[in-house]
């Protein structure tokens, strides 16, 4: 069996609440809301954003603090992304790992020459609808954005344009769809090397 991987097109929002109220019109339902807080690392040698990310490296690594606003369930992981489909920053493997101690966690990473290079603190909202994840982000010292995604064992190329499809349909030009991801964008504004 093909392992799953994750389809998404992002957009750096200028009128979130329009496009939420779009999806919600559309029959989009919350499913979740939490606050997220994403630490980023890249090899100790990286000296900028170009060196840091996955397009140099082959990786995209982090932790993550998760609360459920909902429940006020606290969890964390470890996260690694790798690239899917060559140069596409839209397609990515992804695999986690629950993780209990954070400190021993960011030991093994510095150990085997990892720094931290990048926080991101976001409000998310997650919406589904037609079998796609709508995550709105409120990420702080950024702005707003939004994550469309679809899990597939396949087809990456017909997920991407039902992803990108999804996106039109909630009023979003394709030219707003951003070619990487929006991590990429605030590693350049946020990131410390």
């Amino acid at each position: 069996m093909s392992k799953l991987i994750e389809v998404e097109v992002r957009i750096l929002l200028k009128n979130r609440q329009a496009i939420e109220n779009r999806l919600s019109d559309l029959g989009g339902r919350v499913a979740y809301a939490s606050h997220l807080i994403d630490y980023w690392f890249c090899p100790d040698r990286a000296k900028n954003y170009k060196e840091a990310s996955i397009d140099k490296t082959g990786f995209a690594l982090r932790i993550r603090e998760s609360k459920d606003l909902y429940s006020g369930k606290e969890i964390a992981s470890l996260e690694c992304k790798t690239r899917a489909g060559g140069h596409d920053h839209a397609l990515c493997n992804e695999h986690e790992i629950d993780i209990n101690d954070i400190k021993s966690t960011r030991q093994i990473l510095d150990d085997i020459g990892l720094k931290e290079f990048l926080v991101i603190d976001k409000q998310r909202v997650i919406y589904e609808y037609k079998k796609a994840k709508f995550c709105f982000d409120k990420i702080k010292n950024f702005g707003d954005g939004l994550e469309i995604e679809i899990m597939t064992r396949g087809k990456l190329n017909q997920a991407k344009e039902r992803a990108i499809k999804l996106a039109l349909e909630l009023g979003i030009r394709k030219e707003d769809i951003l070619e990487k991801s929006l991590v990429y964008l605030a590693m350049q504004k946020l990131g410390k090397y």
